[in-house]
């Protein structure tokens, strides 16, 4: 038993070792002015190439047809505002429903009859709560157009789900 505590910890003193040594290596490499320098120049002169590729790339999509990454970035960017826009829209119905009471169609003309006959101390609105419904409404009507207009600028998509900007 003592024979493999003893191999265990002969082993894990050895890995301790080589491990320091590799991280001494590691460090004296990073301070090599000179070979960092030689893969900055190499670095430098793989640039081009890849720019090169990148391009080759976006233009085999648009020959076959397929999303490049730029194009998923950009609808990302468009779903990710749509969602907050339909937030908002949320709020704005959530509180509209609230200050009807709940109701979301509004009261009905017969239970308007009945509550003007049975109070006829019903209260006007005051001129806040007319200008702060006014502008509920005149932010919703913007938010539909902006939206509107956001989902004629997506990208098309045909029936079988192959759809490209690029095309």
């Amino acid at each position: 038993m003592t024979g493999k505590s003893n191999f265990y910890k002969g082993l894990k003193l050895l890995g301790a070792q080589k491990e320091q040594q590799l991280n001494d290596k590691i460090q004296n490499l990073l301070n090599n002015r000179e070979l960092i320098e030689a893969v900055s120049d190499n670095a430098r002169l793989q640039i081009p190439k890849i720019n090169r590729m990148q391009e080759a790339s976006e233009r085999m999509s648009i020959i076959m047809n397929y999303p490049t990454k730029k194009d998923v970035a950009s609808i990302a960017k468009l779903v990710i505002q749509l969602e907050e826009k339909i937030d908002s829209l949320e709020e704005l119905i959530s509180t509209l429903v609230e200050d009807r009471g709940g109701n979301v169609r509004g009261k009905s003309a017969v239970s308007n009859k009945r509550t003007s006959f049975s109070s006829p101390s019903k209260k006007k609105k005051s001129s806040w709560e007319s200008n702060e419904m006014e502008g509920r409404k005149k932010r919703l009507a913007e938010f539909i157009n902006d939206s509107l207009l956001l989902s004629s600028q997506l990208p098309g998509f045909d029936l079988h789900g192959q759809g490209n900007s690029n095309v």
